[in-house]
């Protein structure tokens, strides 16, 4: 019976759209003019909030087009503006969601709008889920935020009287009860899903009773209303990457591809802010966005249109951005940074193509040139400019290098000699380590060593001894037998030469004493005579000295009687052993010459002194130098 019932449901609520889809409405009637009034739509960018705009926007008021998607707000209030030919239709966010974006709302309507005349509550939901703050979603949409905002926008509706509050409802709030203990408890199925849009639609009928009662006679008219069965976009329903059912002859289905798309735009000479003429070309990657509100503004514009139409519509934005841009910039700024180009173009062409429901995932220059060669004169001209700052840089490098490297090797050297400092420090005290290590080593190789030649010697002196033994040993048995040897060969001397000698021996014995006495007797008689000479010649050396004495001591006495006359003639006794003394050398002279000059009387002189001398020396000497031959040569006949 429940599926009996659930399916007459389903085939009603399909009598109604196909009705609606093919019969027009007729025209709101019975309302006049509303220019210079205010009205407030929420969920006005599609459905009965936007026919609900269109109809005031035609009657001339100014219509606030309070939406939760900027793209799609703004979309709706250009169609409405279009088509209704009133400028007056703007767009506001509000996010009935956040009770925070109300409060923005309404603080950013208050202080930009003077009035407001007309606040219409259309925005609603009928699926469940959370909010942020984890409260029901169903209830804060359809009633907590309207509430809200109403109570926020109150006093610009009481300035503004007569004016009306209208609170879209349903009929379904006949099947509501509020049972205030479970608001904020999960809902589960679409059992509950169905219970929970009737209980917020019967808490807008009891607020909007509420608000009428407590605003009576304050010109403030509220009103709760059923806008009954309407096809609109709430009765679309997006599928990608899944399936749905559909009515067959009821429900239209449409596929649009969600694959990225490539575009290559391209723009033919196109005159940048120089004047010179560009051809650029690009690659651009895009698709379709598959967010709820953004898909569904795509499926407005492109259903109904193959890939290629799509592609087209894309890429003659693309290239229009493109060629605007073009016309904004210098030569050097899109062929240098192209990359700044591109983020340029796809900054200014993402919104439109977003209003689409286009993304653009990238965007790059695939091309640019010219036809006038003024890319390469660039080129030239900016190679000659890199060459310079090239040839500039390789030399301030090179110079900064000159001085980096001599500052480093500078630290190198300091570095180095602090470490060859250390080094040495460390060799010094390694090798004062390693000489003490080795005097002990030395010492105790030294011990050892001693050791080891002293128990050498020590088992030497063992060795030697045994040796010894042995040798005394071998000694004593020689000597055994030496000494029979020595008893055969004595007894063989005394046989063969002992006896003879012994005879020969006696008879020269013999004659010896013979001799010896002979000689003795000589010898006697031989001293006895030279006793006698020697006791003759003492006598006589006695005697002379004796006489030599008193002869000195009568000298002494004469002598000391005499004075400088015995001394005169101790002188003069003297000198010719003095004489004899210096001539000595003149006797190995063989001739003497004297020479001299015609005036000279050196000649004369040396002879007559020669003449003179020999007698001279021998009246005082007695020494006749006459005779000596060199003297006698010297002298001639003179002497």
């Amino acid at each position: 019976m429940e599926a009996l019932l659930l399916g007459a449901g389903l085939l009603l609520g399909a009598y109604v759209l196909v009705y609606y889809n093919l019969v027009k409405a007729p025209p709101c009637g019975g309302i006049g003019s509303l220019r210079g009034r205010t009205a407030v739509v929420t969920g006005a960018n599609s459905g009965i909030g936007k026919m609900t705009a269109l109809e005031l926007a035609r009657r001339g008021a100014r219509v606030v087009l309070a939406c939760r998607s900027r793209e799609r707000g703004e979309a709706a209030a250009f169609d409405l503006r279009q088509e209704s030919g009133n400028n007056e239709v703007i767009f506001m966010a509000l996010d009935l969601a956040s009770l925070a974006s109300v409060r923005a709302f309404a603080t950013a309507f208050l202080s930009s709008e003077p009035r407001l005349d007309i606040l219409i509550h259309n925005a609603g939901i009928s699926s469940c889920g959370r909010t942020r703050e984890a409260f029901n979603l169903l209830l804060r949409v359809n009633h907590v935020s309207p509430f809200l905002l109403t109570h926020l926008l109150l006093p610009h509706l009481r300035m503004c009287a007569p004016s009306r509050v209208v609170v879209v409802s349903s009929a379904a709030h006949r099947r509501g009860h509020l049972d205030f203990t479970r608001l904020n408890h999960p809902v589960i199925g679409w059992r509950q899903e169905l219970r929970a849009y009737a209980d917020s639609k019967l808490a807008n009928v009891l607020f909007a009773r509420e608000l009428a009662t407590q605003l009576e006679g304050t010109g403030i008219t509220c009103y709760a209303a059923h806008p009954g069965g309407c096809c609109g976009s709430d009765y679309k329903q997006y599928v990608f990457g899944g399936w749905a059912w559909a009515w067959w002859c009821i429900s239209d289905t449409q596929r649009i591809s969600l694959e990225i798309m490539t575009l290559q735009p391209r723009c033919e000479d196109v005159e940048t802010a120089e004047g010179v003429a560009l051809t650029v070309t690009g690659v651009a990657q895009v698709k379709i966005m598959t967010e709820k509100e953004l898909l569904a503004v795509a499926c407005e514009q492109f259903l109904g249109k193959n890939v290629q139409d799509i592609k087209n519509v894309v890429l003659q934005t693309l290239e229009g951005h493109l060629r605007s841009i073009l016309g904004t910039l210098t030569v050097e700024q899109i062929y240098q940074d192209r990359d700044q180009f591109a983020k340029l173009v796809r900054e200014v062409a993402a919104p439109d193509v977003g209003r689409m429901g286009i993304e653009i995932l990238s965007f790059t220059i695939k091309d640019v040139y010219d036809k006038v060669d003024y890319l390469s004169s660039l080129g030239k001209t900016q190679t000659a400019v890199v060459q310079r700052d090239a040839d500039i840089g390789v030399a301030e490098a090179e110079r900064d290098a000159g001085i980096r490297e001599a500052e480093c090797k500078k630290e190198m050297l300091d570095v180095k000699f602090m470490a060859d400092t250390k080094i040495a420090d460390s060799k010094r005290a390694f090798e004062l380590q390693k000489s003490a290590f080795s005097e002990e080593v030395n010492v105790k190789t030294a011990e050892a060593q001693l050791a080891y030649e002293l128990q050498g010697a020590r088992e030497q002196q063992k060795i030697r001894q045994e040796e010894i033994e042995i040798e005394v040993v071998q000694r004593k048995k020689q000597i055994a037998v030496e000494a029979q040897e020595i008893l055969r060969t004595d007894k063989e001397l005394i046989a063969t030469v002992r006896r003879p000698a012994e005879a020969e021996a006696h008879r020269i014995q013999q004659i010896a004493e013979g001799e010896k006495v002979k000689q003795v007797l000589l010898a006697q008689a031989e001293a006895e005579k030279i006793r006698k000479i020697g006791e003759a010649e003492a006598a006589v050396i006695e005697a002379m000295g004796k006489a030599e004495a008193e002869r000195m001591k009568l000298k002494a006495e004469a002598y000391q009687k005499y004075g400088d006359a015995a001394k005169m003639a101790l002188v003069l006794e003297a000198l010719p052993q003095i004489a004899a003394k210096i001539a000595a050398p003149l006797t190995k002279v063989d001739e003497i010459v004297v020479l001299s000059g015609d005036n000279s009387k050196v000649t004369s002189e040396v002879n007559r002194l020669l003449a003179e001398l020999p007698a001279s020396v021998h009246a005082l000497t007695g020494v006749d130098l006459s005779k000596i031959p060199l003297i006698k040569n010297a002298t001639g006949a003179q002497v």
